[in-house]
């Protein structure tokens, strides 16, 4: 089916969890997120696109491209929401790295005040329920650096083998990390 055609939910929910695409009115909630918790600073790194988003409308701008995005299945951006307080906590994003096999790429980031409770597993873990049996997903990759612990045991945690280590990718404040590179297979997330 063309991707065009694809019938998917924009919104998705979990026991704890509300994920979804980007409307009109959430970039308070996203520029709120990147004034806290020294989420900006953080994000720099891995999310640049956070250095051009300074004013509220910078925000709501960022928001509605992600929604444009989302309708032209260029990518799939979602917020991620407490369904308790309706507080915005973090951001899913998935790009789709090759309709043909279907291949995706899967990310994430959590408001730091919001780590180590579990948020970021059960985001990614619906998501991944949404690119297997929504965007028909054969694959999904997430790609992180192997200095973010965090992010490679959360890719380890979901059941995604390293299918590989690109040593020396990047070098900051002196230092060189690597990019570790994580897959999984449709049959592997049935098999989960």
């Amino acid at each position: 089916m063309h991707k065009l055609l694809l019938d998917i939910p924009t919104q998705l929910e979990t026991e704890t969890l509300i994920v979804r695409k980007y409307k009109k009115g959430d970039g308070k909630d996203l520029l709120d997120l990147l004034e806290r918790s020294n989420n900006r600073e953080l994000l720099k790194k891995d999310a640049n696109e956070v250095e051009n988003i300074r004013t509220l409308d910078d925000a709501e701008i960022d928001c509605r491209e992600h929604a444009a995005e989302w309708e032209s299945r260029t990518r799939f951006v979602m917020g991620i929401w407490l369904k308790s307080t309706q507080e915005y906590v973090g951001q899913i994003w998935i790009e789709p790295k090759n309709w043909e096999v279907p291949s995706f790429e899967l990310g994430y980031y959590i408001d730091q005040g919001y780590i180590r409770k579990g948020i970021a597993t059960e985001a990614a873990r619906c998501s991944l329920r949404f690119l297997f049996e929504y965007l028909n997903a054969h694959k999904v990759i997430i790609t992180t650096s192997d200095t973010n612990e965090r992010s490679w045991k959360l890719a380890e945690r979901l059941g995604f083998r390293k299918e590989g280590h690109h040593r020396d990718h990047g070098i900051e404040d002196g230092k060189r990390w690597g990019l570790y590179y994580y897959g999984m297979l449709k049959s592997e997330f049935k098999s989960a």
